[in-house]
């Protein structure tokens, strides 16, 4: 689901201390829908340098040979964020260039898409679920309420449960939310978003 935490969880799984330890080099890509594998190459090997960049004119052949010298022997971590490629064959062609990392290297995938997740995965694909009503509240309470504190308009507060319900347990709908009522102090106000059609589908949340 779009705005569920895909991409929060995998930030916060690669920035922590024991991640930090365990894997060298760290690697991070946005793969999008372009997947395009010399291109994801070349992205590899600058999050892995911090520094290095190879000109998009360098042939295959260059990027192919960098890459593997960079990962060869070492155990690595790669975080491919937002996959959307369902082509098999591109996803073959880039696991051979990565192969030869150390016993205990990882590649994380985040995806919409549960085709990629099975085509890409060697392990079950990890779903993430809608939160609660009640966190989506904690999390729309702190954007919307920033301004005033604790200070809560308790006549505000009393469509907690329409927001919540707003919010479709979907976090970024609910920080966003959150966000437009921050400076809206009068319920007609509140009523007024709250009963815009962009919340029929929050944020646009598509669900897709």
């Amino acid at each position: 689901m779009r705005g569920i935490g895909k991409t929060t969880l995998a930030q916060l799984l690669f920035n922590t201390h024991s991640v930090e330890d365990h894997f060298d080099p760290r690697m991070w890509v946005c793969v999008s829908d372009n997947f395009d594998v010399k291109r994801i190459s070349r992205q590899i090997i600058e999050s892995a340098t911090k520094e290095e960049s190879i000109s998009n004119s360098a042939s295959m052949d260059l990027v192919q040979s960098r890459l593997q010298s960079l990962l060869n022997g070492k155990r690595y971590l790669l975080v491919l964020d937002d996959v959307w490629s369902e082509d098999d064959e591109k996803w073959d062609e880039l696991k051979t260039l990565l192969s030869g990392g150390a016993k205990g290297s990882k590649i994380l995938v985040t995806t919409r898409s549960e085709k990629v997740a099975w085509i890409m995965g060697t392990l079950p694909p990890l779903k993430l679920k809608g939160l609660s009503e009640d966190h989506c509240w904690m999390l729309f309470r702190e954007r919307a309420f920033r301004v005033s504190g604790a200070d809560e308009n308790p006549n505000l507060v009393a469509y907690r449960k329409e927001i919540a319900k707003k919010c479709r347990g979907v976090p970024l709908a609910a920080k966003t939310l959150g966000s437009l009522m921050c400076f809206k102090r009068s319920e007609g106000e509140w009523l007024s978003i709250m009963e815009s059609d962009t919340w029929n589908s929050p944020y646009g949340f598509d669900h897709k």
